[in-house]
């Protein structure tokens, strides 16, 4: 039993690494790769369809902070990113297509990361405030 898994061991040893050695080396994100979202409020109007369908409660409606005309409401969409498992429910029960979707995954951080600062960045500039 020891001599099969000293074997083992010294197989591995002289092989190739089957990883790269990230940060040193940041690997390739496919087009396709599910990667932060994030709704644009230019066409968000509000529904709240995506914080009803995201199964594990990522998204949290938002007071906007200057009227839109096309959002009545005045609410948009938050993704906490910590807690979304990027099944993209959201993206695809928007009835207006308004979530931008990108192949960016490096989330890992110890601060709270939203949408919130992306979404902001897409109201037109004169309505373009941060809370």
């Amino acid at each position: 039993m020891s001599l099969k898994l000293l074997t083992e061991v010294l197989s591995n040893l002289l092989k190739k690494a089957s990883t790269v050695e990230y940060p040193k080396q940041p690997p390739l994100a496919l087009q396709e790769h599910r990667g932060r979202h994030y709704p644009d409020l230019s066409k968000c109007i509000g529904c709240s369809l995506c914080a009803l369908e995201c199964p594990t409660n990522a998204i949290a409606m938002k007071s906007l902070p200057a009227k839109v005309k096309h959002n009545p409401r005045g609410m948009y969409p938050v993704v906490e990113y910590g807690k979304c498992v990027f099944c993209y429910r959201c993206v695809d029960v928007c009835p207006v297509k308004a979530y931008i979707t990108t192949n960016y995954f490096e989330n890992a951080s110890d601060t709270l990361i939203t949408s919130n600062e992306l979404s902001l960045e897409t109201l037109p500039k004169t309505e373009n405030l941060k809370t």
